[in-house]
């Protein structure tokens, strides 16, 4: 009899002892689950919130171009009737030169404007409709942007590159596109507010990725302070930046020195 209780006791703890761990299972699966449960819930709704800035951010590039394009049929409407009136001071001047009526000092102002104009016309062009870099890819375009800052300013400007144009194919022309903006507007937010009087671009590619590093001895900027500016900027400049960086699954890293500051455009290749 005694030891039938003592078996029924040690039954007894040995059911309470399962039951007790079997609900500290059942507490750390609902626990478990719960908590995966809130992390997909937030996974979720950050997704959402990247989609629609993502939405957000293409509309905005896609309207930013389309006024670009605009922008620059204006100016070609606009420019090619002074172009004309110049064309007609040449005829003008042939007639006079053959009643040996001409003087060849007034063509100093004509020659003056045309070459403005013509210089106008280009740079326009290569900033709004860079057609440059639809025949000659992205790297040479570039090039071409920076020799012509070492061109016309008191810059000191370099341009260095390892890149062989296959490695840049990987990208498609509009992908290009976004990365010779991005690029266009580092280099005016530098040239605007460093204060620099050297500059120089690097571009490298690794199996990974294309990078673009514009170091300069200007005021540089930090990550931090950049995302400041942004979010306090009512321009379209940094955020269309940040639009393009994000289709390009890109990311941007803003460093300052003492000596020297850089602002690296870091864009991975489709895998």
């Amino acid at each position: 009899m005694e030891n039938q209780e003592i078996t029924n006791i040690k039954l007894l703890i040995t059911i309470g002892i399962f039951s007790t761990l079997f609900i500290a299972a059942v507490v750390i699966l609902f626990v478990v689950y719960y908590q995966r449960k809130m992390l997909l819930k937030d996974a979720s709704i950050k997704l959402m919130e990247q989609e629609k800035q993502l939405e957000l951010f293409k509309a905005t590039v896609a309207a930013e171009e389309q006024q670009k394009e605009k922008i620059a049929r204006n100016l070609h409407d606009e420019i090619n009737p002074l172009l004309n009136v110049l064309k007609y001071n040449l005829a003008k001047y042939r007639i006079r030169a053959r009643k040996n009526t001409f003087d060849p000092e007034s063509l100093i102002t004509d020659e003056e404007t045309l070459i403005k104009v013509m210089e106008g016309i280009r740079t326009t062009c290569l900033d709004l409709i860079p057609s440059f870099l639809l025949q000659n890819g992205l790297i040479p375009s570039l090039e071409e942007y920076i020799n012509n800052v070492q061109k016309i300013g008191e810059l000191n400007a370099e341009f260095e590159s390892d890149t062989a144009p296959e490695k840049v194919e990987q990208f498609s022309t509009q992908e290009q596109l976004n990365i010779y903006r991005i690029c266009l507007e580092i280099l005016n937010n530098i040239f605007k507010h460093s204060r620099c009087t050297f500059f120089k671009m690097i571009v490298k590619t690794s199996e990974s990725d294309l990078t673009i590093n514009c170091i300069h001895n200007g005021k540089g900027v930090t990550n931090e302070e950049i995302e400041n500016y942004t979010n306090a900027s009512l321009g379209l400049g940094l955020k269309s930046l940040k639009a393009r960086t994000l289709l390009l699954k890109a990311s941007i890293n803003y460093s300052k020195n003492i000596n020297t500051s850089s602002v690296e455009l870091i864009i991975p290749f489709k895998q």
